[in-house]
């Protein structure tokens, strides 16, 4: 086959894959039409609880930038921005919302290490909103579990039945995507490609994601596979936020991976494949080239809790084949 055909080959085979690839159940279509109460909610598992039990606040901080759903939400509900910022960098952001829009009403989510890449004190809440009158604010330990976290947060917000009914399907849906998980460890060797594309410029922008991610302690380390994006990545110093920039995939034939995984804009990945492939026609020995394992998936960053059981199924239904 020539190497033509090959590239061909390789860009119908990923788009393929991308279109095929199953996503999270919020992905059909914007949300639905939710309940919104008078009350400013601080982190991502809150939040996202919240929208399952049908309720949506005022405001909310959360991270945008690394779960897909909170964009999604906020069409529904003014977003701050992440919890560093709003705690760290502009703290009077939180307060001058809650005036502006008359909340007094703040629920904070308590979860250690929700981030791998900041010390966030989501403590510091309390301190922030001092001056916002009548300010009350409540605390979710979701250190305790999920499917208390949940049920506490549906008392908060008068859904209690509710917060039963969606514990129990969390609680099940869970128990099948660990069922699903393989007896051994894999041992597959993983590349994960974060891809964005500037439609102005037709550039594209690639982030290899460096080992000890997010990736990695929630879904690679589950089925016994290892990350090999640190042989795109010689400097670890130009890692930031648990990723670095490599648009020509440099160090690619090195890594050699079983399986490369696109987050993020898949068509991005796709192009800095097909032009590394034009490069080095020889890239197309890599195993996840030449047997297909390209795989298009979403990306999990501990931030939509409910999220996990159906991205954990996926990624466990790709890479065990």
């Amino acid at each position: 086959m020539s190497i033509v055909n090959k590239i061909s080959a390789l860009a119908l085979l990923v788009g393929l894959l991308s279109l095929s690839a199953f996503a999270p159940a919020w992905a059909a279509g914007p949300p639905k039409v939710l309940e919104r109460q008078k009350v400013v909610m601080v982190g991502d598992h809150l939040v996202d609880v919240a929208a399952a039990l049908g309720v949506a606040p005022e405001a909310m901080v959360i991270r945008m930038s690394l779960w897909p759903k909170g964009k999604e939400l906020a069409r529904l509900s003014q977003a701050l921005g992440c919890p560093n910022k709003v705690t760290n960098v502009t703290p009077d952001s939180l307060p001058k919302a809650m005036k502006a829009r008359g909340v007094s009403r703040v629920i904070v989510e308590k979860c250690a290490n929700f981030c791998l890449y900041k010390n966030i004190d989501l403590n510091k809440v309390a301190e922030l909103v001092r001056s916002v009158p009548g300010a009350t604010v409540e605390y979710v330990d979701f250190d305790k579990g999920l499917p208390a976290a949940i049920e506490e947060v549906a008392a908060k917000l008068g859904k209690v039945e509710e917060g039963k009914a969606l514990a129990a399907a969390h609680a099940e849906n869970l128990k099948q995507a660990e069922a699903a998980l393989p007896k051994q460890a894999l041992g597959k060797r993983v590349l994960v490609l974060n891809g964005t594309y500037a439609i102005a410029t037709g550039k594209v922008f690639i982030n290899v994601e460096a080992p000890g991610g997010y990736s990695d302690q929630y879904i690679l380390s589950r089925l016994g596979c290892a990350n090999v994006g640190k042989a795109l990545i010689p400097d670890a110093s130009a890692i930031s936020k648990g990723h670095a920039s490599n648009p020509r995939l440099s160090g690619i034939k090195e890594a050699n991976p079983d399986a490369i995984v696109m987050v993020g804009e898949p068509f991005a990945v796709q192009k800095a494949l097909r032009d590394a492939l034009k490069r080095d026609p020889s890239l197309a020995q890599i195993p996840a080239i030449k047997n297909g394992a390209v795989y298009s998936l979403p990306f999990y960053a501990n931030a939509g809790l409910l999220e996990y059981p159906d991205i954990l199924r996926q990624w466990t239904d790709a890479l065990k084949n």
